[in-house]
């Protein structure tokens, strides 16, 4: 069961996971505790306004992409529906990249193989542009985070994602330290919650 959370338009994402895809991951608000789950992807608006936030999209683009999926609601639904199946397939791979399965694998080079790449040059008066290949507007904001889910994997700092200690949390993150201590996706929230109920079990226990 999964409960709904606040509206990306009231309630910014924290940017905790130090790359792009670890964000979209946690995207799921309490992933390791399915009673409380809680989906901020609750429909396509919810995509375009979590990547206005995060910089792929600026308000503009923000409002364009909303506006699209008015005009197009059934092409709107199966991008929610990609990015929902995305995001479980990257919180698999990227938390245990030897163990990836040719499923989620197949996920993610779904999407990769329908982003955009450069064909050549445009020449204008202003001056030169990239010409790229034609793409639904509608999943612009999931090619950045395939994009950097893979960079993630193919340089192997993927080796470096680690999860929350709170086994309710199960955000996950980039961990930067020397030593790989990384404990909690942040201290201020989880780090202190947990070290509050020790303190507190220690306290009933006396």
């Amino acid at each position: 069961m999964q409960t709904q959370a606040p509206s990306y338009a009231v309630r910014p994402p924290k940017r905790l996971g130090g790359s792009l895809s670890l964000d979209f991951v946690n995207t799921e608000a309490w992933r390791g505790d399915v009673p409380q789950r809680g989906e901020r992807l609750t429909g396509y608006g919810e995509i375009a306004l979590w990547a206005g936030h995060v910089g792929i999209l600026d308000r503009a683009g923000v409002r364009r992409l909303m506006q699209e999926a008015l005009l197009r609601p059934d092409a709107a639904a199966d991008v929610l529906a990609t990015a929902l199946r995305l995001r479980d397939a990257l919180g698999r791979i990227l938390t245990a990249p030897v163990k990836t399965s040719a499923e989620d694998l197949a996920v993610l080079n779904a999407v990769l193989a329908r982003a955009p790449t450069r064909t050549g040059l445009a020449a204008s008066k202003s001056g030169f542009a990239w010409t790229m290949t034609e793409t639904d507007p509608l999943e612009q904001p999931l090619w950045p985070v395939v994009w950097d889910a893979a960079e993630l994997l193919v340089s192997g700092r993927a080796e470096r994602v680690g999860c929350c200690s709170d086994p309710d949390c199960a955000w996950v993150f980039l961990d930067t330290s020397r030593n790989r201590s990384r404990r909690w996706c942040s201290m201020a929230d989880c780090g202190n919650r947990n070290k509050a109920r020790r303190h507190y079990q220690r306290a009933r226990a006396s």
